[in-house]
C-alpha cells in the first residue's frame, strides 16, 4: 500500500486499519512494533556478544525499514561504536526471493576491507540467507560472524544454527487489530484513530553466541527467570 492508496480511502471516507507499516503525516488506525526499538535491541545484542563492525541487511524505504536502520544506528552510537555506510547493505526486494537476496547482501559484505562480525538483518529470510554464504565461504555463524533476524518465524530454533531474532509480536498484533476491527464495525459514531504499538522482544538463539562463556551465562540467566 502506497500514499495513493492511502488517499483514495480517505477521500471515499473507508474506514481501514494500518498493520505494521505507517504513514507518519496520515491521521489512521495503525496496530504495529515499535521498528526502532527492534532494531536497537538487536544491535545491542550483538554488542554484547563481543561484535563491534557490525553491519546491518536493511529493507525497503518504508516505516519498517527507516524504524529499523535508525535503532541500529542509536544503538552503534550509545555504545561509542562507529556508523560505517559500507556496513549497510540495502535489499530492494526483501519479501520476495528474501534468501536469495539476503546471499548477495551477504557477499557484498564479506568483500568489505574489514569483514564484519555482527549482522543485523530487516527480516528472518534475510538472515538465513545470509548465514548460507557464511557457510559457504567456509566461515563460522557465530564465532567468525553472528547474525541476528528480525520476525521470530516459527521454524528458526530448527536451522542448522538456531537464528537469533526481534519477536514482533505478530500473534499480538493480529489479534489487537482485530479487535480494532470489530470496535470499528460495531460503532455508529467515528471515533478518533487509535495507534496500538507493541514492545518487541529478543530471543536469543546460537546464531549469536560467539563463545561457550557468553552461551552459558545465558543459559544461567535464563533459568532464573
Amino acid at each position: 500500500m502506497n500514499n495513493t492508496s492511502i488517499d483514495q480511502l480517505a477521500l471515499h471516507s473507508n474506514p481501514y486499519v494500518l498493520i505494521d507499516r505507517n504513514f507518519s503525516k496520515v491521521k489512521s488506525n495503525f496496530v504495529g512494533t515499535d521498528d526502532e526499538a527492534a532494531g536497537r535491541i538487536a544491535t545491542e545484542h550483538l554488542i554484547q556478544m563481543g561484535c563491534r563492525r557490525i553491519a546491518h541487511i536493511s529493507g525497503r524505504s518504508n516505516s519498517t525499514g527507516h524504524g529499523r536502520l535508525k535503532g541500529y544506528q542509536a544503538a552503534l552510537q550509545s555504545h561509542g561504536l562507529r556508523y560505517r555506510e559500507e556496513y549497510v547493505v540495502s535489499r530492494p526486494h526483501v519479501d520476495a526471493e528474501s534468501i536469495e537476496q539476503g546471499k548477495q547482501a551477504m557477499q557484498m559484505l564479506l568483500e568489505r576491507k574489514a569483514r564484519p562480525d555482527g549482522v543485523f538483518c530487516y527480516n528472518d529470510p534475510l538472515a538465513i540467507g545470509a548465514m548460507e554464504k557464511i557457510f559457504e565461504e567456509g566461515l563460522s555463524v557465530p564465532n567468525d560472524i553472528a547474525v541476528i533476524g528480525c520476525g521470530n518465524l516459527h521454524y528458526d530454533s530448527s536451522l542448522r544454527v538456531p537464528l537469533s531474532s526481534i519477536d514482533q509480536q505478530s500473534l499480538n498484533i493480529g489479534r489487537r487489530a482485530g479487535k480494532v476491527v470489530l470496535d470499528i464495525i460495531e460503532s455508529k459514531v467515528a471515533k478518533p484513530p487509535q495507534k496500538i504499538v507493541s514492545e518487541p522482544a529478543l530471543v536469543a538463539r546460537l546464531s549469536t553466541f560467539r563463545n561457550s562463556a557468553n552461551h552459558s551465562e545465558n543459559l544461567k540467566r535464563k533459568s532464573k527467570k
